[in-house]
């Protein structure tokens, strides 16, 4: 086990390797490469190939060393690596890949999955269902033209409108023919800028719920220390206190989780309704009614014709209205 001595010498060498010095740096990754390189094979079960651009990452200008500059050589180097830094570099890595594998929201499946939709938004109709592009665009070829283009713009990002069905916009709007297509357009940038903010919404979760498991890691190895310690020691009663600073975290993050989540859920991707009634010269509750009976409509044709399903989100009739 690494002395306290070491411990002090490893503080000398992290203050040699901040000024810049190459053999400090090397002498630091004979000493302790091995151990930063296979952290992540062991923990996250990250390949070989992969622990190595982490190693690559973990040394990159320096970002280890500065990591580890507040280290006042009390305790054994080593127990502050794995304790203290390689948890929190590896999660800096792995966000900046965005394939933090080991707190994937669909495995906790928290997040509602963008080729489903949810009840509460989609009104009970499309729920499980999930057609591809080619199977959508054979539903609305039966439907009739002023039909068609109601869920053509609700999906607007997925479809494109026929002369005959611009013409029918461009009549019942009162708009000219190319003041149609821009509207199109702009309903599209809105479509866009909906999946961007979702998208983000997502990182954002990924990352509170990597800091959760972080500290929750952390919470199980000091448990772990405690059952070794005197309860009465002072270096329990440090590990207490940790313990529930840890907790106190973690109840914060689990609220900023919460929030997070319902944002997302009220999240939509398609076309807004007040803008569709706008484009069409009628209300918002007309829309919506019709939305609602055309999507009857089309689950009853699935349900009678078998109609093929696929696995893109963005193929399908979409996310909630």
């Amino acid at each position: 086990m690494e002395s306290l001595s070491e411990a002090q010498e490893a503080r000398s060498l992290i203050r040699r390797c901040l000024a810049g010095e190459v053999e400090a740096a090397k002498e630091f990754q004979e000493r302790y490469g091995e151990l930063i390189y296979g952290y992540p094979i062991r923990v996250y079960r990250v390949p070989p190939d992969e622990a190595g651009d982490f190693y690559v990452f973990a040394f990159d200008r320096g970002r280890i060393f500065r990591r580890v500059r507040t280290f006042e050589g009390r305790a054994p180097f080593r127990a502050y690596l794995l304790g203290f830094v390689l948890d929190d570099l590896v999660l800096e890595w792995k966000r900046g890949l965005r394939e933090i594998e080991t707190v994937s929201l669909e495995s906790i499946g928290e997040l509602p999955d963008p080729g489903f939709a949810r009840a509460s938004e989609r009104e009970g109709v499309f729920d499980d269902m999930d057609l591809d592009r080619s199977a959508m665009r054979e539903l609305l070829s039966d439907l009739s033209t002023p039909k068609a283009v109601v869920m053509k713009l609700l999906y607007v990002e997925d479809h494109e409108f026929d002369p005959s069905e611009v013409r029918y916009l461009s009549q019942v709007s009162g708009n000219a023919i190319p003041d149609v297509l821009d509207r199109i357009e702009d309903l599209r940038a809105t479509v866009r800028e909906r999946e961007a903010g979702l998208k983000k919404m997502e990182d954002a979760l990924d990352a509170v719920q990597a800091w959760i498991q972080l500290y929750e890691r952390r919470i199980q190895r000091i448990n772990e220390d405690l059952t070794a310690l005197p309860p009465t020691t002072t270096a329990a009663e440090r590990l207490r206190e940790e313990r529930a600073q840890l907790e106190r975290k973690i109840d914060r993050r689990r609220s900023q989780r919460a929030k997070l989540l319902a944002q997302a859920q009220r999240r939509k991707v398609t076309a807004p309704y007040k803008d569709i009634a706008a484009l069409l010269n009628t209300s918002i509750g007309n829309i919506g009614s019709q939305i609602a009976r055309l999507r009857r409509e089309l689950m009853t044709k699935v349900s009678d014709t078998g109609a093929p399903r696929g696995n893109e989100s963005h193929d399908s009739l979409g996310v909630g209205s």
